[in-house]
């Protein structure tokens, strides 16, 4: 049986919505950003703070938005229903633009992958729009963004993601499959984000930085100085992106 149960879900009315939530929840609409970074590190967080001391925005006891010259910041939870459940609020609150920046696995090398499409091995995407192979960002924020990379100093690659719901499952024969066809990094928000941003019709693109190998064997390298500082750098890139 096809994913999910359902025939044709992605076809039908949801029994209530985003905006339903946020009205229960007393949102003032006004008080929010119309643009956005979403990251999933404390690390990452504590450096936008240090740097850019933005004003904290508490919506409630499970989002906190940190706002500088009118972009918001969202440490968010990690995974794919997590990540799209906030991204689903803030669009209902009037979100419009969202960077996505990240750590990712990486099936080749270590470096910066500036995210071109995604493999959709997750769940939550299918819950959207019909069944497929691969889910995109926006084109041209996600050349915006590319373009800021650079502008950083930061060299990058254009690649292809997995993103996957088990990360304790990703075994070795789909690893070898996925590096023969190209597919250049694995983690678990990309395909289904896209795939919201396109069901609400916002924007959004994505980069990561390669925080573990998984070659011939796992490399961690998730606290190197290297991985941090490059995303620091991609958080830099994503600022001036949507400034």
């Amino acid at each position: 049986m096809a994913y999910p149960h359902f025939k044709d879900k992605h076809l039908q009315d949801a029994l209530f919505n985003p905006s339903d939530y946020i009205k229960y929840d007393n949102w003032d609409k006004k008080k929010f950003p119309k643009k956005y970074i979403l990251t999933y590190q404390n690390h990452v967080k504590a450096y936008f703070l240090r740097k850019y001391k933005p004003k904290k925005f508490r919506v409630n006891s499970l989002l906190t938005i940190f706002i500088h010259k009118g972009i918001g910041f969202v440490k968010l939870g990690i995974g794919s229903p997590a990540a799209t459940a906030v991204m689903e609020e803030l669009i209902a609150a009037g979100g419009k633009e969202f960077l996505s920046i990240g750590t990712a696995g990486g099936l080749h090398k270590e470096g910066i992958f500036l995210c071109k499409k995604a493999l959709r091995d997750e769940g939550t995407s299918y819950h959207y729009i019909k069944s497929g192979k691969y889910a995109y960002p926006h084109k041209e924020l996600t050349k915006k963004l590319g373009f800021f990379i650079k502008k950083e100093g930061l060299d990058y690659a254009p690649g292809t993601t997995w993103t996957i719901d088990a990360p304790y499952r990703e075994t070795k024969k789909e690893i070898e499959r996925y590096a023969k066809q190209g597919i250049s990094t694995v983690e678990m928000e990309a395909s289904a984000l896209f795939t919201l941003a396109k069901y609400r019709k916002v924007k959004i693109a994505s980069a990561f930085s390669v925080s573990d190998l998984l070659i011939k064997k796992w490399e961690p390298k998730f606290h190197k100085f290297n991985v941090r500082r490059a995303q620091n750098k991609l958080i830099d890139a994503a600022v001036k992106c949507l400034s």
